[in-house]
């Protein structure tokens, strides 16, 4: 296991460290982690076979393995706590109960699995996940999200850029229970590129808190971390689109033919739909994973696609009268069902160039469906003020939470490390010449009165984007964007109708409101938590200095 071998391990990453080293822990493998899962109580085996399940060292007829979470189904932010921003009191506080934790783990049989982050040599980094041996079903999910260490990862990672980082520690016991923290408790510490995550059954638990760890430690060495997706599109420069689950992220990334708009030539090639990282050196992005995760509530009964799956969580199945074990989706058990499947269902590549163009997938009523942004400063700051609505389901909040519109900085709410350091990496992506733009994929217009934005519009948009075929026009009311001036011609007859940003007092005084809530979050980042720069914040300022004067003219 590499540490640094300059300095000695710190206090949070001993303790998970040392916790690998115990007597009840066993290293394993793909297939006893298989056979584990077949056993273990509260896991369902279908009679879907598994895609490929030799690649990992499984038995060719190996089934698709359901495991069901109870009635959290997706993430609880509100359980993480980092490090290197805990005063003295918590820190020591949770120090004491990471030791606790820790040893009571270690006081049953425990699993450590080895795997790989990152698909090019460039970036990859070895990781390490340990947890009871009664949780083995979302060890075998792990391996299969990332690479469990073997051939021919394994060849690949030794031939790789030694990046000098620590090996990434990921520790998780589902049973660990506090009075105080009853939603569970995720300790994070980037720095040292270890994690414990505790009391938490949900396996996107475990996939993002190590992508949190690979994304930091990507913007150690000057790159971009990026919750989104990325794909070519015939002979174009990549485009890469960011936004939440819920946001269209996977539907457009993933999308072959962009619901028939685009030609045979115009083929695409996905590397990611959902973690990449640009890497400036080497003028390319790189995927962080071989597999995708992935929301199952369009997956119909039978659905084809089910042939690509390695694994499922959160879904029903149901026997047939001559006993087979049927995968039912589209979210009618519960919502924020997920499967891990595999790429091949796509043309795919594991890295392609740096973008050409970037996309903010936005769920911001106030702005029309495309815009292009006209400046690096402003691309910056509506990216760092990224307004969406949370996904129904994906989050362990309250339901109040899923209708108010939020905020979510690079729609990366993974992002451990400053966010400054984000506004600095995508300022570098843009002054080199990638382009811009936002795109709405929820609904336009005021509260009460919106104009929907179907899935078919969005794709039609990407098509023409890359195409090249949007002629712009400056948004005069909004400083700093444009928006397509032959809408009608490309997007059908009433395109203007439904989406042209009207000059009336009442859209205006909503667009300015929804401009001053986006000042004010940065703002606040800025004063109260010393994470934002005034120059990030001021291009939100000229844009709404235009609008005050619309609304108040001298």
């Amino acid at each position: 296991m590499a540490t640094f071998q300059k300095i000695p391990l710190a206090a949070w990453r001993a303790v998970i460290e040392s916790a690998f080293l115990a007597n009840s822990v066993r290293k394993t493998t793909m297939a006893e982690l298989y056979g584990l899962s077949l056993r273990q109580p509260e896991v369902i085996v279908t009679t879907e076979p598994m895609y490929k399940p030799e690649q990992f060292g499984l038995p060719q007829d190996a089934k698709v393995l359901i495991s069901n979470d109870g009635g959290v189904v997706g993430r609880t932010a509100k359980a993480r706590k980092l490090v290197r921003e805990l005063s003295k009191e918590e820190r020591e506080k949770l120090h004491g109960v990471l030791l606790e934790a820790m040893y009571n783990l270690n006081r049953r049989p425990a699993l450590w699995l080895e795997g790989i982050v990152g698909l090019h040599p460039s970036f990859m980094i070895k990781a390490h996940f340990l947890c009871p041996e009664t949780d083995a079903k979302n060890m075998l999910d792990w391996g299969l999200n990332f690479t469990p260490f073997m051939e021919p990862w394994a060849t690949m990672f030794r031939k790789s850029k030694v990046l000098n980082e620590p090996d990434i520690l990921v520790a998780a016991d589902p049973g660990w229970r506090h009075p105080e923290y009853p939603s569970g408790l995720v300790l994070i510490d980037e720095r040292e590129n270890c994690i414990a995550i505790l009391g938490m059954r949900y396996f996107g638990e475990r996939k993002k808190g190590t992508l949190t760890l690979a994304w930091t430690v990507g913007v150690r060495h000057n790159m971009v971390a990026c919750h989104g997706g990325i794909k070519t599109i015939g002979d174009n420069p990549p485009v890469a689109v960011f936004g939440l689950s819920g946001s269209g992220k996977s539907s457009i990334t993933n999308s072959l033919d962009h619901d028939g708009t685009l030609r045979a030539d115009e083929r695409v090639t996905v590397v990611h739909d959902d973690a990449f990282l640009i890497d400036f050196e080497n003028n390319l992005s790189t995927a962080l994973e071989p597999s995708l995760f992935d929301k199952t509530d369009a997956v119909k009964f039978n659905d084809p696609i089910i042939s690509y799956f390695y694994s499922a969580q959160n879904v029903a199945v149901l026997e047939t009268p001559d006993g087979e074990r049927k995968i039912i989706a589209e979210d009618i058990r519960n919502d924020n069902g997920r499967c891990i499947k595999s790429r091949d269902m796509f043309n795919h590549a594991d890295f392609c160039a740096a973008p050409g163009k970037v996309i903010w997938l936005q769920k911001d009523t106030s702005l029309p469906p495309i815009c292009r942004v006209n400046s690096a400063g402003l691309a910056v700051s509506m990216g760092a003020s990224l307004s969406t609505m949370r996904a129904k389901g994906v989050e362990n909040v309250d339901s109040k939470e899923l209708n108010r519109l939020v905020i979510e900085p690079f729609a990366n709410p993974f992002r451990v490390h400053p966010l400054i350091l984000d506004c600095q990496q995508f300022m570098k992506l843009f002054k080199a010449g990638c382009e811009c733009y936002i795109m709405n994929t929820h609904a336009f217009g005021l509260p009460g009165d919106l104009v929907d934005i179907p899935k078919e519009l969005s794709l039609k948009i990407m098509t023409e984007l890359v195409r090249g075929n949007i002629d712009w026009r400056d948004w005069k009311r909004f400083s700093g964007l444009s928006i397509p001036k032959n809408g009608n011609d490309l997007f059908g007859p009433d395109y203007d109708k439904k989406y042209k940003p009207p000059r009336d007092q009442a859209y205006m005084g909503f667009l300015r409101d929804r401009m001053q809530d986006r000042i004010t979050y940065l703002s606040n980042k800025r004063d109260l938590e010393q994470d934002m720069d005034s120059s990030f914040i001021d291009p939100l300022v000229v844009a709404r200095t235009v609008i005050d004067k619309v609304l108040n003219p001298v």
